[in-house]
């Protein structure tokens, strides 16, 4: 009985553990990956979604001395650059090929980076690039509206 308890510990804890890609599933998901310029959008909206955040107080940020927008200008390029360095593609590509992995097949992603390929899929590549960029800034500039009524029902309910 207990050998059987074992077995059942050890194949649950196998079939549990991530299962690494084939070689060629891993080089189908690599090559999807490239063709559609996924590293080229992750570090573009990684850096736009900290820019985001920062969108509410860029009104504060104005209203400061020169020198003083200046120091934090300098401060917010070398947190860019520490963002970049600690997630940026290099350090996720291995869990992002991973995620693709689970998503896509490898014959999926083949097929995929097949289409993708055509004029028409980097055609709309390009294009989604430059959406994604201008939905961003959308929704910045309703944050920017929303966000003092935010701040009051925070006030608010912080008070209570």
């Amino acid at each position: 009985m207990k050998n059987i308890l074992i077995l059942l510990a050890v194949s649950f804890s196998l079939s549990t553990a991530r299962a690494e890609l084939a070689a060629s599933h891993k080089a189908a998901i690599e090559k999807l990956l490239t063709v559609m310029q996924v590293q080229k959008q992750f570090e573009t909206n990684l850096v736009a979604g900290f820019e985001t955040g920062l969108g509410a107080s860029a009104d504060q940020i104005k209203a400061l001395p020169q020198e003083q927008q200046d120091k934090f200008n300098k401060a917010i390029e070398k947190v860019k650059t520490a963002l970049l360095e600690s997630m940026g593609w290099e350090k996720l590509k291995p869990e992002i090929v991973e995620i693709y992995g689970k998503n896509f097949t490898e014959k999926e992603a083949s097929d995929a980076a097949a289409l993708m390929e055509s004029p028409a899929g980097q055609m709309l590549v390009s294009k989604q690039i430059t959406v994604a960029a201008d939905m961003m800034k959308v929704s910045q500039d309703k944050m920017k509206v929303l966000m003092p009524q935010i701040m009051q029902i925070m006030q608010t309910e912080m008070t209570k």
